[in-house]
């Protein structure tokens, strides 16, 4: 009886029926590393955080890039991109320059391109992508022209937004690799609502 179900087997499957629970658990807890990997960056972060204006780069950013991925249609470069666009940004700073005009740029630019070149004209979220970013640019932009008090407070909802966005990405698996959306989607959350936590305990 044992070898008849052990032949009806896919080829290449493994029979993972006699493994131990623990290593099926261990297993089950290595594949959500991303998330891993947002609660530990929240947790430092927040330990530090001061009016939370800083965390505003964290929705506009991941917005413009996956407007990039969307336009080149490459989800496997994901993290590339992420982990590039974030040191541009760092790299900015210390040379004393505005992130935010470029970033403006680079939404609009890339709007101009995946519409041209039929990617943002696909149906589903190939189509939101540059509304999206757009919407998140500006509401950046807003953060900065009203005063800091009422700012850490659009921040938090622009994380919470962004973890939104974040979650329909990973659902639909499309344009931005499923792990780097479960990462983002994780760190906004954690990071919204521990920004508006932080705030109203002030």
């Amino acid at each position: 009886m044992a070898d008849s179900a052990r032949a009806t087997d896919p080829p290449g499957i493994p029979n993972v029926t006699g493994r131990p629970g623990w290593l099926r658990a261990a297993s089950a807890v290595g594949r959500r590393w991303p998330t891993w990997l947002a609660l530990a960056w929240a947790a430092i972060s927040l330990a530090d955080v001061s009016d939370g204006l800083e965390y505003m780069v964290l929705f506009v950013l991941p917005a413009t890039g996956y407007l990039f991925l969307a336009v080149v249609d490459l989800p496997r470069i994901t993290w590339a991109v992420g982990l590039a666009a974030m040191a541009t940004v760092v790299v900015l700073r210390m040379l004393d320059i505005n992130p935010w005009p470029a970033l403006a740029v680079a939404v609009v630019t890339l709007a101009a391109v995946g519409l041209i070149n039929g990617q943002l004209r696909k149906p589903g979220l190939y189509a939101l992508q540059s509304p999206g970013a757009l919407a998140f640019m500006a509401f950046g932009l807003l953060v900065l022209a009203v005063p800091t008090t009422v700012g850490g407070y659009l921040v938090a909802a622009g994380l919470l937004g962004h973890a939104t966005w974040d979650a329909v990405h990973w659902r639909a698996d499309k344009i931005v690799s499923r792990s780097f959306a479960e990462w983002c989607g994780v760190l906004d959350l954690v990071l919204g609502v521990g920004l508006l936590v932080v705030l109203l305990l002030r």
